[in-house]
């Protein structure tokens, strides 16, 4: 793994994230771009879009003023409350919506569908996404389940209560290595299987010390580590490696960067950065592997750049990063912009 890029703070202190009104705030400009860290430093992460409906990813035409007057309908898909989102190899996103069940978009062909009804399965409430080169997982929560579908939303198989799930949250999926990792709420423990549905082992129990847990949420594969799990409830980062044990763990509970206050949705980019949602600070703060704080973007707000509730987030293994902006209902895409690399110094000239 390449060493991580170096970031710089966007600033000294959060902007509590509170719900605010729609009326209460003007709209960017379209063509405002918008960076993080702010200028003059360098800048290492930038808006890119926001997806809300078939309109966004240019599935859909807007209706004629013609059809509007002949009372016809538009038959679009709009994200109503997004908790998670994935993203595969081939830039599809996957969004778990509380409403919705998951819906799936994909901007490059202009496509947008109800992805867990085309089984006959919808799974209600979808907490958590995992997805590799051929297959989709999802945690429900409120149903006690895990669900894994095909590409093309097929259902494969399922666990339950019947199999010690119980209020599962955050998914993993290690294609390589057969790996599976649920993060079981309720039982404060993470739970390993294979891809076909196999337990083979769990980790955790409720508790303060390493490797023990208080309401951890989400959870994402390290590469060339192991994985971290957002220990939710004892306002930290726990990373372990493959096998489960315990490596290290930063955070704590506070207002100043660097610290939680509800830690959730977390994930990965290509240089080994992490980057934490917090559903109180409504926005995402991203660390090197040893926990140093590096920026952090977003408060509390409804323009570009600002959350009401993040929740999830994805980042893909071209720097993309995905954000569920939950009571704003949509998907923000962030990129991470790499730091150019040094020109090699050069000879001394030849006396």
């Amino acid at each position: 793994m390449s060493k991580p890029a170096t970031l710089l703070f966007a600033g000294l202190a959060f902007a509590a994230g509170a719900v605010v009104p729609l009326a209460a705030q003007k709209a960017a400009p379209v063509d405002e771009v918008l960076v993080w860290p702010a200028p003059p430093a360098p800048a290492r992460i930038k808006w890119v879009a926001e997806y809300r409906n078939a309109f966004d990813v240019s599935a859909k035409k807007k209706r004629s003023f013609i059809d509007r007057l002949a009372g016809k309908s538009e038959d679009v898909i709009w994200l109503q409350r997004p908790l998670t989102v994935a993203v595969d190899d081939k830039g599809v996103i996957f969004v778990g919506d509380f409403t919705l069940g998951i819906i799936a978009m994909d901007p490059a062909n202009k496509k947008i569908w109800a992805f867990s009804s085309l089984s006959g399965a919808a799974l209600p409430t979808p907490t958590g996404l995992a997805v590799d080169s051929k297959m989709v997982f999802a945690a429900s929560a409120n149903t006690h389940q895990v669900v894994a579908f095909d590409k093309e939303g097929r259902q494969l198989g399922a666990l339950g209560k019947a199999d010690g799930i119980s209020r599962p949250v955050g998914l993993a999926v290690d294609e390589a290595r057969d790996l599976l990792i649920v993060v079981n709420g309720d039982e404060h423990s993470v739970r390993f299987y294979n891809r076909a549905f196999k337990h083979l082992k769990t980790i955790g129990g409720r508790g303060s010390e390493e490797g023990q847990f208080n309401f951890p949420s989400y959870v994402c594969i390290v590469p060339g580590t192991g994985f971290a799990v957002a220990d939710t409830g004892n306002f930290r980062i726990q990373i372990f490696d493959f096998n489960g044990k315990f490596l290290r763990a930063f955070g704590k509970v506070g207002d100043l960067p660097g610290q939680f206050a509800r830690p959730k949705g977390i994930a990965v980019d290509p240089d080994g950065n992490l980057y934490v949602v917090d559903g109180t600070f409504s926005n995402f703060q991203v660390f090197d592997q040893e926990g140093r704080i590096l920026t952090f973007v977003g408060q509390g707000g409804v323009r570009r750049g600002q959350f009401q509730a993040p929740n999830g987030i994805a980042v893909g293994a071209d720097g993309g990063i995905y954000v569920a902006d939950q009571i704003n209902g949509r998907i923000q895409k962030f990129q991470y912009l790499r730091a150019e690399k040094e020109a090699p110094a050069s000879s001394p000239a030849v006396q």
